[in-house]
């Protein structure tokens, strides 16, 4: 078996997920290394302004479902922490990342600017994803806008993606911290020889896993694992996990900075992200007894999960989501101790969600675009509960988040955000979007109330055989029956409202990277 990587099996394979680490990248075509706007902008800074001085405080969890908590329909995860904070928050029913996924989704969430299409630039980077890469040098970030109003801006992350030397997510924080160890990160020292992964899986599960390619070379999960268990020796002697170190971190912050507002603190956990590792105690909530393997990475191909696995990876990631609970419910309980939930906007959302054996498959992915993956919580709570329990029913999307925070701030956005104002919703007094596009990769889904349809948005980029997907939302709420052959009339006007989607953006969504002096 040959060990080179080819472009397919990294786009279809290790590049949906940190695993694409361990791959060289793909080569990309003369057009995607010279498809650079011709743009003449510049980043401008944001204008001075004034508002009601709040603070600002968000919660990320990446892959964190919205069925994790009960407001969503939860029946099994216990999240009672945030399940609480739900009551006092207002609710976002509907809310779809536009495009996925880390890296995209926090370049929507961090500039308020759409992003689909999504372009596919030459990086020094593992991951190869049309949209994973760097903010443009036009993008104007909300901690940017924040502090030129005077805010105290800080960034505690243990998302290892942010933090890669050709990022610069960290602009416009006074402040930021990385935790390390999440996941590839090169923060472990590997062995020499390979890891020895019987306690992990069974050895015909190991064989398919190879046999797939879903790593795209034979030898690249051993090499992620190897990694991932460098990692975990270290990070496991300053706590039980990761997301512990990071809220604590969060925590130490507010205690030597709550009295010098207003501040903006963003909080970015990677849990429940694979690998899926939760601390014994969280993990016996969800499996009373041990399965002979502990099974701590999903499969990103279509690789069948034997009954043992696919017990104990859904008891890891129920346990892994439970300990996000615990520990962002001790960040929230220090917000209150130190007298900052009335004059403060407190937040709690994720990026994406992820899939759990429906249809046999895991995780996420282009070919994925159901909601298990693209359903996310977004919950905030306003100073004195404010519309506490006020469910908005209307479509809601990552773009969004910028300017329905800084409304509630009396601060403008800056001209380059494109989400909308969140907040008329709250108060009835806005239209309803018909509709909300979310792409990954060369694949896109339009959803509405009604229906999830999903095809190929670039045909003569995408290497694969995916055919359209029809879910009926009314019938088929969890979406496991695709039925798009036996609608042609509703996919040809979904692909239509697609089509004109991807044509709206294609003047809006690329940059520059740099600019000569």
């Amino acid at each position: 078996m040959s060990n080179k990587p080819t472009r397919r099996s990294i786009l279809k394979g290790a590049a949906l997920a940190g695993i694409a680490g361990l791959t060289q990248s793909a080569s990309l075509s003369a057009e995607a290394q010279t498809a650079r706007p011709k743009l003449k902008t510049t980043w401008q800074s944001p204008p001075k302004q004034t508002g009601n001085n709040l603070n600002l405080i968000v919660l990320v969890s990446d892959t964190f479902r919205a069925d994790n908590l009960e407001t969503y329909g939860s029946n099994w995860v216990e999240t009672p922490r945030l399940n609480a904070f739900a009551k006092e928050s207002i609710v976002f029913e509907h809310f779809y990342p536009e495009g996925l996924p880390t890296i995209p989704i926090r370049r929507q969430l961090y500039t308020g600017r759409r992003i689909v299409p999504t372009h596919l630039y030459f990086q020094q980077d593992n991951v190869t994803l049309p949209g994973w890469h760097q903010l443009f040098l036009e993008d104007i970030t909300l901690s940017e806008t924040l502090r030129t109003a005077d805010y105290k801006t800080a960034l505690i992350a243990d998302l290892p993606h942010l933090f890669k030397p050709d990022r610069n997510f960290n602009r416009g924080f006074d402040s930021f911290q990385w935790i390390r160890g999440q996941e590839i990160d090169a923060f472990g020292t590997t062995g020499r020889t390979d890891v020895d992964l019987s306690p992990y899986y069974p050895a015909e599960y190991l064989e398919r896993v190879q046999q797939a390619r879903q790593f795209a070379t034979g030898s690249a999960f051993t090499r992620f694992m190897d990694q991932y268990l460098a990692n975990r020796h270290l990070w496991t002697k300053n706590g039980d996990s990761i997301v512990q170190q990071t809220a604590k971190t969060a925590i130490n912050w507010l205690d030597d900075n709550h009295g010098s507002g207003p501040f903006y603190l963003q909080v970015e956990a990677f849990d429940p992200h694979e690998p899926w590792d939760p601390p014994q105690e969280f993990l016996e909530k969800y499996l009373k007894e041990p399965t002979k393997h502990s099974w701590p990475e999903p499969p990103y191909g279509n690789v069948i999960v034997p009954e043992e696995g696919v017990k104990r990876l859904r008891a890891n990631y129920a346990g892994e989501a439970t300990n996000v609970d615990y520990w962002y419910g001790q960040v929230l309980d220090k917000i209150k101790q130190l007298g900052l939930y009335d004059n403060s906007i407190i937040v709690f959302l994720a990026d994406h969600g992820a899939l759990l054996n429906e249809q046999q498959q895991w995780v996420k992915g282009p070919e994925k675009l159901r909601k298990q993956v693209t359903h996310a919580p977004l919950l905030i709570r306003l100073p004195h509960a404010e519309h506490a329990g006020k469910r908005v029913s209307e479509f809601a999307q990552h773009p969004d988040v910028v300017p329905t925070l800084l409304s509630r701030l009396n601060l403008k956005p800056s001209e380059r955000v494109t989400g909308k104002d969140l907040f008329p919703h709250v108060l009835g007094k806005s239209d309803e979007r018909d509709y909300a596009v979310s792409a990954y990769g060369w694949i896109a889904s339009v959803r509405s109330k009604e229906w999830n349809y999903s095809a190929v948005w670039k045909p003569e980029r995408y290497e694969g055989t995916y055919k359209p997907q029809l879910y009926d939302l009314r019938k088929d709420p969890e979406e496991l029956h695709n039925i798009a052959d036996q609608h042609p009339n509703v996919t040809k006007d979904f692909n239509a409202k697609l089509e004109e989607y991807i044509a709206s953006g294609r003047d809006l969504t690329n940059g520059t990277f740099s600019q000569e002096l």
